[in-house]
């Protein structure tokens, strides 16, 4: 995963785009199946999804952790 991270924080703004823009998709694909009651990602993009979402979540926390 070390080649991957470092491919990450290698483009400055690429971090807070795939941070912010999985969140925004999955929040809101939980706006249209809670109001619009119309899946907006199928299961095989959803899951993916969360994956990236969980990771960048990770790698944030990492990141604060060696600050510190």
């Amino acid at each position: 995963m070390d080649k991957l991270e470092k491919l990450i924080y290698f483009h400055k703004y690429l971090p807070p785009f795939l941070y912010f823009g999985s969140a925004g998709l999955i929040g809101f694909d939980i706006y249209s199946d809670l109001f619009k009651e119309v899946e907006f990602l199928n299961q095989y993009v959803e899951t993916p999804l969360f994956i990236l979402f969980f990771y960048m979540t990770y790698l944030g926390l990492k990141n604060l952790k060696k600050k510190k």
